[in-house]
């Protein structure tokens, strides 16, 4: 009888989480709105950027470069990089979109398992990506 009033007691008294609430649990997941991911579209071998966007993207040894016929970009991460540099990094190479790449970072667990180094990366997948990164 005592077990089934204090159920009852606990029941009335619940509270329910506001939205706020809701919304801070979500993003502890890694989860976000819809309007927060930012589309990405991967890059064709065929698609080469207009000759402008060459002329302003500086040359240096961090600079993305195809490694072969399956569009592979080599993206260096430095050491001690957190994973909103290395999102940014991605995103700036044109491997990944950072939004896109840290969310699935937060979904897998694996935020402190990604490695510095020099990588050829795929361009739109995220998941291959993420494996590279944390072998």
């Amino acid at each position: 009888m005592g077990f089934f009033l204090a159920g009852l007691l606990l029941l009335i008294f619940q509270h329910d989480p506001t939205r706020e609430e809701i919304i801070a649990r979500a993003r502890t997941y890694g989860m976000v709105f819809r309007e927060e991911v930012v589309p990405f579209a991967p890059a064709s071998r065929d698609n080469a950027p207009p000759a402008q966007e060459m002329k302003q993207q500086p040359a240096g040894p961090q600079q993305a470069a195809p490694a072969d016929t399956h569009g592979e970009i080599l993206v260096t991460i430095p050491a001690g990089a957190g994973l909103e540099d290395i999102a940014a990094l991605l995103e700036k190479k044109g491997v990944a979109a950072a939004a896109s790449f840290e969310a699935e970072v937060h979904r897998q667990g694996v935020e402190q398992k990604l490695k510095a180094g020099s990588y050829y990366l795929p361009a739109g997948d995220i998941k291959e990506i993420i494996r590279r990164l944390t072998s």
